[in-house]
């Protein structure tokens, strides 16, 4: 029986490259606000709980081998020298913490039993090279949001470890997304050599791909060339 995977924001960037790569060796529910071109569309935002409970409605009791969070918000104009903290909207910082924080803390909790009838249950999250300590950006609510995603990773590695539940938290520069390339090409981002999608594919398939008796907890992806 091929391995059932959700992955959040699989309708564009990361989430859809997931979705693509996994769909014709596994079943693969694809959840996002907007319609998906690769697995079982869950029309989902998993900033509100409809969106959460749709995911768990979805999957019923079927076991789940991975879920994939590979959704994310920022701020406007992250990351360019249009960015000021002081104009940002409480509602905007307050979506990027519920997108990128508090929904994949939810997700695993709703999800926990599913994961827990699988026979190697893996979590893979996806945060930022704005994590890491010699590289914080700026953007106050998207480098929290990604810091305690770090946390995240380490507390569910302990909280689900009943279940054997894997946790990997993977910590990607700027990916070779159209929007990384609309910024290069707009000089709102310095020229650069975004990370190839098909590296951060390949990192999937190293994590997925791992033994039982292993969980690769924290993985950083740095550019060779970040301009």
């Amino acid at each position: 029986m091929p391995p059932t995977y959700l992955i959040i924001g699989a309708s564009s960037g990361l989430g859809a490259a997931a979705a693509a790569h996994l769909a014709p060796r596994a079943q693969v529910y694809a959840a996002s606000r907007r319609p998906s071109a690769h697995g079982t569309w869950i029309e989902a935002d998993v900033s509100i709980d409809a969106g959460i409970d749709a995911c768990a409605a979805a999957l019923g009791d079927a076991p789940l081998d991975g879920l994939l969070y590979m959704g994310g918000v920022w701020e406007e104009r992250a990351f360019t020298d249009a960015y000021d903290f002081h104009n940002r909207p409480r509602a905007e910082t307050r979506n990027v913490i519920a997108v990128n924080l508090t929904a994949p803390i939810l997700l695993a909790q709703a999800l926990a039993p599913n994961l827990a009838r699988a026979r190697d249950p893996r979590i893979v999250l996806i945060g930022s090279t704005s994590a890491l300590d010699q590289f914080a950006p700026y953007e106050v609510a998207n480098t929290a949001s990604k810091f305690g995603l770090r946390g995240v990773a380490l507390s569910l590695h302990h909280a689900l470890r009943p279940q054997k539940v894997g946790v990997t938290l993977i910590n990607p520069a700027n990916i070779d997304t159209p929007g990384v390339q609309d910024d290069i090409a707009a000089g709102d981002f310095a020229p650069q050599v975004p990370i190839p999608m098909a590296d951060i594919v390949h990192t999937l398939d190293y994590v997925l791909g791992c033994s039982r008796a292993s969980v690769p907890q924290e993985i950083n992806l740095l550019q060779r060339d970040p301009g």
